[in-house]
Parts: C-alpha cells; sequence; structure tokens
C-alpha cells in the first residue's frame, strides 16, 4: 500500500492533525532582535532638557561639537503659519497632483499622456 505523501513543515500539518501547536518555531535564518535596554520616547527625551545646566567637562575639551547657549528643542519652537500650512497638505505637490487629475483645480484638470487602463 502507498504511504501518504507529507506536506509543508510540521508543525503545519500539525495544526491539521488537531494537535494544539500554537505559533510556529522559530525561523532559523531571521535572528531574534533585542530591543535596546534603555529606550526613551520624545517627552522623556523632552523632560531632559534643562537650558541652565553646567557643560558638563568631558564636553569642553571637544569645542567642535560644543555651543555656549544651549539651543531649544524643535518641540519647543512654535511652527510658523507657513510651516503649519505646509504640514495640513499633501506630501504630494499640488502641480504633481494637478497632472494627474487628482487635484483641487477648477480648471477641469485633464490628464497628460495614457489613462491606468490604456485607453485614452
Amino acid at each position: 500500500m502507498a504511504e501518504t505523501l507529507k506536506f509543508g513543515p510540521e508543525w503545519l500539518r500539525a495544526l491539521s492533525d488537531g494537535n494544539s501547536v500554537t505559533s510556529p518555531p522559530p525561523s532559523p535564518g531571521f535572528p531574534k532582535y533585542k530591543l535596546a535596554e534603555h529606550r526613551y520616547g520624545r517627552e522623556e527625551m523632552l523632560a531632559l532638557f534643562h537650558p541652565n545646566k553646567h557643560i558638563p567637562e568631558e564636553i569642553l575639551s571637544i569645542p567642535v561639537i560644543l555651543l555656549e547657549k544651549a539651543q531649544d528643542p524643535m518641540a519647543y519652537i512654535p511652527m510658523t503659519d507657513e510651516e503649519q500650512r505646509m504640514m495640513s497638505q499633501s506630501v504630494n505637490s499640488p502641480a504633481v497632483l494637478r497632472m494627474m487629475g487628482r487635484g483641487s483645480s477648477g480648471a477641469g484638470g485633464g490628464t497628460v499622456g495614457p489613462t491606468r487602463g490604456g485607453d485614452s
């Protein structure tokens, strides 16, 4: 009598047999990445900033990376009106959107070149 053919990995076959395998074994080709032990978010990093802190001696010996007066973090500087307007717009330029026929131009923005389906 012919023996049964077995396709796929063993853990996948075990799922169809009714065994209680919950997840596949880790792939041998992909190493598990260990996350950094000390991870800080935006708020934690901003909480570390103090403009009146004294400069450590180690930094004083490297004048190339030193500024005498601390600069405020960008999160503390309010955006200008132009920056706010740019952040509220699409990442695509209005000219590209008009060319693709997706812009909000009032002048019937037709397409340039063939359409997606190939019909003109």
